[in-house]
């Protein structure tokens, strides 16, 4: 009998008889579409003789062949030697495969749905801090207040929902830059926060420091912020300083809390003490913004002045781990991935059955199997499907795909370069 490792991995798929198939032998449904039949997939492992009983009893006649995720080779068609199978299928057994596919279809029909609200609830939140920003930027009073009350609502968001969910921009119009990356340095930065233990004071003010680490650029010229390559040392120096210029402009405001000045004047810090403003160090660096620190160098790195230059969510998350990691407090960064799982939302994956898919949210109890949502032609965009790896046993992450690697309609059925989705289920 022939095994997985026996298999030439580079054997060309083909099409072979319902007759011939086998537990053990991968097939792709041809010609047939997800909704004609009641298996969750086109493309599957035959797992026992019930399921070739299945397809026989469906019409199918032929299937392809697709020898490299074979665990056995199809019987050879001149001996007859195929599985033999009860045409009669256990009672039910359709009906039982039809029920379970429509629930899933439910659940995951709800889910979009809640998704839709998240996303609507944070178009309202970013014009909501528009004007919040504003306010702080320009030294009114009453904007210490709103803000409080804004982190007030995110954190509720986050600690009181069944099913805490957000949605945040992967790439934006630049009209809107200078509003969602504060949001979403927030969103993470509250995340780690609520996974860490903070308590509620702490939260509202890593929240304030979060959303305003960069308010200190208001006062510098645009042209600057937006310049692409290498800056001057004068340059970096003026860049530098917008630390301890945001601290002040906060530190100006009725009711913001220490801790939050801190955080705006030490997220550039780093470490190993190679940080600005003050080159501070290790333990010297205020706890909060370490964490602050860490999520402004996430979305940066995700989400570049040019598109083409961003890393995706995984090779962010590798990079800071892998090349940054002297820069930033280890454990908050390990709690961070950890938040944000093995494979980060937005990051596009093969799956062990060669389906292609773009992670949509993260199951902390269970990083390695997150919710996937696949790419799949013959299903409409809008009605792609969204499969929780956690339900199929028999599936899992095969590799993350660099983007340049994906054919263009596949990068368009996902658009990866157009949302980051943060989908953190109910603990």
């Amino acid at each position: 009998m022939f095994t997985a490792h026996m298999i030439d991995a580079h054997m060309p798929e083909y099409r072979i008889s319902v007759d011939q198939l086998r537990p053990g032998v991968f097939i792709r449904l041809e010609r047939t579409s997800w909704f004609d039949h009641p298996f969750l997939f086109n493309s599957f492992k035959i797992k026992d003789a019930q399921q070739i009983a299945l397809l026989k009893s469906l019409g199918v006649l032929e299937v392809i062949c697709i020898p490299e995720r074979c665990d056995v080779l199809p019987a050879r068609k001149e001996t007859g030697s195929g599985t033999t199978v009860d045409m009669n299928l256990a009672p039910g057994t359709l009906d039982h495969l039809w029920e379970i596919k429509r629930e899933r279809t439910r659940r995951l029909r709800e889910k979009k749905q809640r998704i839709a609200v998240c996303e609507e609830q944070f178009t309202l939140c970013v014009k909501t801090f528009e004007a919040i920003l504003n306010g702080v930027s320009v030294g009114r009073q009453e904007a210490g207040q709103e803000a409080i009350a804004f982190v007030d609502r995110l954190c509720r968001l986050f600690l009181e929902d069944v099913e805490s969910t957000l949605h945040l921009m992967n790439v934006v119009d630049q009209g809107e830059a200078a509003y969602s990356h504060p949001m979403n340095v927030a969103v993470l930065s509250l995340m780690v926060g609520r996974e860490a233990n903070l308590s509620p004071e702490e939260m509202i003010a890593l929240g304030l420091g979060a959303l305003f680490h960069d308010v200190g650029k208001a006062g510098l010229p645009k042209k600057l912020l937006r310049k692409r390559g290498e800056l001057t040392r004068p340059e970096q120096e003026l860049i530098a300083r917008h630390s301890e210029t945001g601290a002040d402009m906060l530190a100006a405001l009725p009711l913001i809390p220490q801790a939050a000045v801190r955080i705006v004047g030490q997220h550039h810090e780093r470490m190993d003490g190679s940080g600005t403003p003050n080159n501070l160090k290790g333990d010297a660096i205020y706890r909060l913004a370490r964490i602050v620190a860490i999520a402004d160098a996430y979305d940066n790195h995700c989400n570049t002045q040019d598109a083409d230059q961003s890393l995706t969510p995984y090779l962010a998350l590798s990079y800071m781990f892998g090349q940054q990691k002297l820069l930033f407090d280890v454990e908050l960064l390990a709690l961070f991935i950890r938040c944000l799982g093995v494979y980060p939302p937005g990051t596009v994956v093969e799956l062990t059955n060669g389906a292609v898919g773009m992670v949509m949210s993260v199951n902390p109890k269970n990083q390695l199997n997150p919710s996937v949502v696949l790419y799949d032609p013959d299903v409409p965009k809008k009605e792609a499907l969204i499969v929780d790896l956690a339900d199929e046993a028999d599936l899992r992450v095969e590799k993350s795909i660099r983007l340049s690697h994906l054919p263009q309609p596949i990068i368009e059925y996902l658009s990866p370069r157009t949302r980051i989705t943060y989908f953190v289920e109910q603990k």
